[in-house]
C-alpha cells in the first residue's frame, strides 16, 4: 500500500503526470498561482503612480507629473519581498542603473544605424549585468525600457531632466516606503515568521492524515511551503545582521526562532503518532495568527506533554514570546547568527560571481541581437509608437525572471486584453482626473497581478502605459494608439521568439545533469552531517544550514523545472522526466530529516566508515557507482535502517535516468 501511495504523490506533485498529451506545455503556461492580495504595495503603487500625475494636472505642468509618475511605477513594479533594509536598498540602487537609461535619447540624433549599434552592445552589456544579481537585473531592464521611451518619442525635453524626474519618483516612493516602514517596522519580519509557522502546521496535518495525504501529492507541497519559509527567514536574519554590522537583538531573536522551526521541521517529518500532530496543528494555528497580529503568544504545550514535536513548539512559543517581547537573545541565538552569517562570504565566491558564464553570456549576446533587431524595426515600422518594439523586448527578454518563451507569448495574449481595455478607456472617459483615477486603479492591482500570472501582469502594464503617455498627446481621444501597441508587441515578440529563443541551441538535459550532481554532493555533506560526521568538504556550518543548502538547491531545481513546462517540446518533455528524479531527491532529504529528530540517536564509532562510504555513494553518478563498491552494512539497527532506504531510493533514481517507463518509488518507512 505504501509503494501505491508514494508512486500516486509523485504523479500527483508533478506536472509531468500528463506530458503524454501534447497541450501540457500549454496547461503550464496557463496556470494561475495563489496570490494573497498585498495591501501595502498596492495602496502605495496606487497613490505613488496616481498623485504625481494628478498633481501635475491641475497646475498646468502635466509632462513633468507623467515623468515622475513613469518613476513611480517603475518602483511599484520592481518592489522586491523582504525586510526594509533591503527593499531600500534595492529599489535605490537599481533606480539609479535605471535613470541613466533616459541618457541614451541622445543616440537619436546619429545616423540610425550607429543607434541599431549602440543600443545591440547596451542590450549585451545588460545582460551580462543582469547575472550579478537582482539589483543589476532590474537596474539593466529600467534602463532598457526608459531608453527605448528616449529614443522613441521626438522632442521629450532634456534627456538629464528626465532622469532627474525619474529619481525624484524613486525618491518619492521611496520617501512613502519610509512612512509605512515608521508606522509598521515589524511587517516584513511578522508576514516572514506567521507564513513560516503557518506552512509548519500545515505538513504537520498533512502528515496527521497519513497515507492519504501521500496519496494527494500535499506532503511534498506542504514540505515546500516549510522550506520556502525557512529560506525566506534565515535571509531576513542575515540582512538584519549586515544592516547592523554585527550582533543585534533582532537578528538574534530571528536566529534562534529559525534554528526552532528548523529542529520542529526535522521533528514533524519523523513524528508517527497522528495524535501528537494534530495536538501541534491547533497549537501552530494559534501561534501563527498571533505573530500576524504582532501580540504575544499564548497557548504553549503543557510541561507534562514529553515528546519531540510537543517540546519543539514550546521552544518555539517561547522564542516567539522572546521575539515579540524584544527580550534579550540567548548565547545559543548569537552562535547561531555567527553561523549563519559565515555561510558563503568567501573571496572565492566573490570572484566566481564576477566571471560570468557561457549560459550568462548567451543570453547576453540573445539579449543584444533582439535589442538590435528591434531598433532595426524602424527602418520599416515609421508609426509615431514604433518604440513598444523595443520596449517589448526589454521585458521579455530576461531569463532570470522565467522562461522568455512564456514571457513573449503572454505578453502577447495580454497586450491585446490590456490595450482593448486601455482604448475603452480613452473612448468612455474625456483625458483628465478621471482617466487619472482608472490609472492609479491599474497600478493597485499591479503587484497582485505580478505575483499571480505573467499574462495578468500584461493585461494591467499595458493600459498603464498606454494611458500614461497618450494623455499627454494633443486631442480628446487617441484610441489609434491601442492598435499600433498591439501591433508593435507582436512583432517585438516574434523577435523573441526566433531569435531569442528557438534561434539558440539547447543543452538543458546536460545543464540539470550537471546542477543535480551537484545538489547530490551537498545531499552526501546533509547526510554526514545529520550523522554527526564532519563533511570531507566545503565549509563548517551547522545541520540546520546544510538542511537550508540541500532543501533550497532542490527547490531551485524544481523551480526551474516548472519553468521549463511552460515551453514546448523538448524543453516540456526533458523538464517532465526530471521532475521525479528531483522528487525521489527530495524524499531521500526527508528521510534524513527524519532520522536527524530520532529521539536518543546514537551512531556508533564502527558505524562512521559505512556512512563515509555511503554518502561517497550519494555523490556520485549512476555510472560511478556502477564501479564503487556496496556500501558496508551499519553496525546500529537505525543507521542500518536509514542506510537500507537512502539505497532503495539511490536505485529509483538510478531507474528513472534510465530508458524506459515511470518506475514505482520505494515505500516510505516510518
Amino acid at each position: 500500500m505504501r509503494a501505491e501511495t508514494a508512486e500516486a504523490a509523485a504523479r500527483q506533485a508533478t506536472p509531468e503526470s500528463g506530458l503524454s498529451h501534447p497541450s501540457t506545455w500549454l496547461r503550464e503556461l496557463a496556470r494561475m498561482k495563489p496570490a494573497p492580495w498585498p495591501w501595502g504595495r498596492a495602496v502605495r503603487a496606487a497613490f505613488c503612480v496616481g498623485a504625481p500625475f494628478s498633481v501635475g494636472y491641475a497646475c498646468d505642468a502635466i509632462i513633468t507629473g507623467m515623468w515622475i509618475s513613469m518613476g513611480t511605477l517603475m518602483m511599484a513594479a520592481g518592489e522586491p519581498a523582504g525586510s526594509y533594509r533591503f527593499v531600500f536598498r534595492q529599489l535605490a540602487l537599481s533606480g539609479l542603473i535605471g535613470a541613466l537609461g533616459y541618457l541614451a535619447g541622445g543616440l537619436a540624433g546619429l545616423p540610425w544605424g550607429v543607434t541599431v549599434a549602440a543600443m545591440a552592445a547596451l542590450g549585451f552589456l545588460g545582460g551580462v549585468l543582469s547575472g550579478y544579481g537582482a539589483i543589476w537585473s532590474l537596474g539593466s531592464m529600467q534602463a532598457l525600457l526608459v531608453a527605448s521611451i528616449a529614443i522613441g518619442v521626438p522632442g521629450i525635453g532634456p534627456y538629464w531632466w528626465l532622469s532627474v524626474l525619474y529619481l525624484v519618483g524613486m525618491a518619492f516612493y521611496m520617501a512613502v516606503l519610509a512612512v509605512e516602514a515608521l508606522l509598521f517596522p515589524q511587517r516584513p519580519q511578522r508576514q516572514a515568521q506567521a507564513a513560516l509557522i503557518g506552512a509548519l502546521a500545515r505538513l504537520a496535518d498533512v502528515r496527521a492524515q497519513g497515507d492519504a495525504a501521500a496519496a494527494g501529492g500535499t506532503v511534498e507541497a506542504a514540505r515546500q511551503k516549510v522550506t520556502d519559509g525557512l529560506s525566506a527567514l534565515a535571509a531576513l536574519m542575515l540582512e538584519s545582521r549586515s544592516s547592523n554590522g554585527g550582533h543585534d537583538g533582532e537578528a538574534d531573536r530571528l536566529a534562534a526562532l529559525l534554528q526552532g522551526c528548523d529542529t520542529l521541521f526535522a521533528a514533524i517529518l519523523w513524528c508517527p503518532d497522528r495524535e501528537t500532530l494534530r495536538a501541534a496543528v491547533a497549537r501552530l494555528d494559534a501561534l501563527a495568527a498571533a505573530v500576524a497580529h504582532g501580540r504575544a503568544p499564548e497557548g504553549a504545550p503543557p510541561e507534562g506533554a514529553r515528546d519531540p514535536v510537543a517540546d519543539t513548539v514550546r521552544a518555539v512559543t517561547a522564542t516567539m514570546r522572546a521575539v515579540a517581547e524584544s527580550s534579550p537573545p540567548s548565547d545559543a541565538a548569537r552562535g547561531s547568527v555567527r553561523a549563519g552569517g559565515r555561510l558563503g562570504m568567501t573571496l572565492g565566491r566573490t570572484l566566481d560571481r564576477l566571471a560570468p558564464g557561457w549560459d550568462n553570456l548567451r543570453a547576453a549576446l540573445a539579449l543584444g541581437l533582439c535589442m538590435g533587431l528591434a531598433y532595426a524595426a524602424h527602418w520599416v515600422d515609421r508609426q509615431s509608437h514604433w518604440f513598444w518594439i523595443p520596449l517589448t523586448v526589454s521585458l521579455v527578454m530576461k531569463p532570470d525572471l522565467g522562461s522568455v518563451f512564456a514571457r513573449a507569448v503572454l505578453r502577447c495574449v495580454g497586450t491585446i486584453g490590456g490595450a482593448a481595455f486601455g482604448a475603452a478607456v480613452l473612448v468612455l472617459l474625456p483625458k483628465g482626473q478621471p482617466v487619472i483615477l482608472v490609472i492609479a486603479a491599474l497600478a493597485a492591482v499591479l503587484p497582485w497581478t505580478m505575483r499571480r500570472s505573467y499574462v495578468l501582469q500584461a493585461v494591467v502594464l499595458a493600459p498603464l502605459v498606454l494611458l500614461l503617455v497618450d494623455i499627454i498627446e494633443p486631442g480628446p481621444r487617441n484610441m489609434d494608439y491601442a492598435a499600433q501597441r498591439v501591433l508593435d508587441t507582436f512583432i517585438g515578440g516574434a523577435i523573441v521568439l526566433v531569435f531569442g529563443y528557438f534561434l539558440w541551441p539547447r543543452a538543458r538535459g546536460r545543464r540539470l545533469a550537471r546542477s543535480f550532481h551537484g545538489a547530490k554532493a551537498l545531499l552526501a555533506d546533509y547526510l554526514l552531517a545529520a550523522c554527526g560526521l564532519r563533511p570531507g568538504s566545503g565549509p563548517s556550518i551547522g545541520l540546520s544550514d546544510h538542511r537550508r543548502r540541500i532543501y533550497g538547491r532542490l527547490a531551485d531545481m524544481r523551480t526551474g523545472l516548472r519553468t521549463a513546462m511552460m515551453e514546448p517540446p523538448p524543453a516540456c518533455t526533458e523538464a517532465g522526466a526530471w521532475f521525479p528524479i528531483v522528487a525521489g531527491a527530495e524524499r531521500l532529504c526527508d528521510r534524513i530529516t527524519a532520522f536527524s529528530a530520532l529521539p536518543g540517536r546514537s551512531v556508533a564509532a564502527e558505524d562512521e566508515a559505512a556512512l563515509r562510504q555511503l554518502a561517497r555513494y550519494v555523490a556520485a553518478t549512476p555510472q560511478e557507482r556502477d564501479v564503487l563498491a556496496p556500501p558496508q552494512p551499519a553496525a546500529t539497527p537505525t543507521v542500518a535502517a536509514l542506510a537500507e532506504g537512502v539505497l532503495d531510493e539511490l536505485a529509483h533514481m538510478g531507474r528513472l535516468q534510465e530508458p524506459g517507463g515511470f518506475p514505482r518509488p520505494p515505500a516510505a518507512r516510518g
